[in-house]
């Protein structure tokens, strides 16, 4: 099976659900190739500040999560050994999560966390921690007919001049089940990302082109409103607060720390502080202010997007 994820052409023993699939070429060779084999339990020379669940040692990153697998990661490989009666979603979810943001960060791909979508001239990104509302407003953008192009995770690239380049991702949505019910979605019908776990997955049309990045026109940086604030809000950041704002959604920014990237990751920050516009969209989190919320949005990216 071959598809195509952050520009990388991938071939996979293992079926990837909502991953956008990609011509295989007889004479092109796949930029990544994910096998199943037997993986060790642990690392010789493993950096010793690695965690219970992962090690690096300057060339492969073993990453361990119990009941799932065993992953085994280089720039271009990915070796999952899975646990006896694991779950293939729960096996594709830390496929698609954790493995690839590691592997992005070694090939020197910077993975937002974020949700991305189309626009006229490129694509605006959704920035936010958990839970502050990055899918739920991608699902309902969506239904205004606006081309979602990565959720949860996008995937940057720096080139020349400083123009950012965002390359698709995963076409689904993961909503909690609170959001799956104001949204009118039924999460008895939709599968769950993980077991025993109330957040549920959306699939989604794959984005046209996904081997072809949009450059990134500007970033929203999502924040709850004040108990004093009725009405959503848009405002420009700059300086440091920009490129915090950037740098705090950086993806499994603490293992890449770890992997000794920092200093890459602190020149992508501050070029894409410099070089994109971002703003901070503050709106009230009930579901009865949404509409009006996205209202707001969509004038903003009239003039911005």
């Amino acid at each position: 099976m071959s598809y195509v994820l952050a520009g990388l052409r991938v071939s996979s023993e293992l079926e990837i659900p909502n991953l956008a699939s990609a011509p295989i070429h007889a004479t092109r060779r796949p930029d990544v190739c994910i096998r199943r084999a037997a993986v060790q339990r642990s690392l010789d020379a493993a950096d010793p500040t690695a965690s219970l669940e992962w090690e690096y040692d300057g060339n492969e990153f073993l990453l361990n999560i119990s009941n799932v697998a065993r992953f085994l990661i280089t720039p271009d490989e990915i070796v999952v050994d899975e646990a006896p009666q694991s779950d293939p979603g729960d096996v594709s979810a830390y496929l698609l999560g954790t493995v690839f943001g590691v592997l992005c960060h070694r090939r020197g791909i910077t993975p937002l966390h974020a949700c991305s979508i189309e626009t006229a001239n490129g694509c605006v990104a959704f920035v936010g921690p958990s839970g502050a509302g990055k899918s739920t407003l991608a699902s309902v953008l969506a239904a205004r007919n606006h081309n979602v192009i990565a959720d949860d995770v996008c995937f940057l690239s720096v080139v020349e001049g400083g123009q950012i380049h965002c390359w698709p991702g995963v076409n689904r949505l993961r909503l909690w089940e609170d959001a799956m019910k104001s949204l009118g979605r039924d999460p008895e019908t939709a599968e769950r990302e993980f077991r025993g776990y109330n957040k549920y997955l959306v699939p989604l049309g794959s984005p046209k082109r996904p081997e072809v990045p949009r450059r990134l026109r500007a970033v929203y940086q999502l924040e709850p409103a004040t108990e004093k604030e009725e009405q959503s809000a848009i405002l420009r950041l700059s300086g440091s607060v920009a490129f915090e704002a950037v740098m705090q959604n950086i993806y499994r920014l603490n293992i890449a720390e770890l992997m000794g990237l920092k200093p890459n990751l602190f020149k992508v920050g501050s070029t894409i502080a410099n070089h994109v516009p971002i703003f901070q969209f503050r709106r009230p989190m009930n579901y009865g202010a949404l509409s009006s919320a996205i209202d707001v949005l969509e004038d903003h990216l009239r003039q911005h997007g």
